[in-house]
């Protein structure tokens, strides 16, 4: 199975950001054995949708550390995750 993220495309009709640019949208991840698995479950959740659609892209996800960054009096950073380097 792969991961997808899906958005609803009736609430980005109006004029705003998210009709034309995807990353503004707010996504649901769904795993899924195809896009049209995808779209499918999709429609499941959200029926009354599907005359006007959602968007499906294929999703991978990554790793994220976050790590503190600490500075000195002076605004130097001090230095506590060498291995960050």
């Amino acid at each position: 199975m792969k991961e997808y993220r899906c958005t609803r495309n009736l609430l980005y009709t109006h004029n705003c950001t998210g009709k034309y640019d995807l990353r503004e949208r707010q996504g649901y991840y769904i795993w899924a054995l195809s896009e049209e698995a995808a779209w499918q479950e999709m429609a499941r959740r959200y029926p009354q949708e599907t005359e006007a659609g959602f968007t499906v892209e294929e999703w991978e996800r990554f790793d994220v550390k976050i790590v503190e960054v600490k500075r000195d009096e002076n605004g130097n950073i001090i230095d506590e995750n060498p291995e960050l380097d």
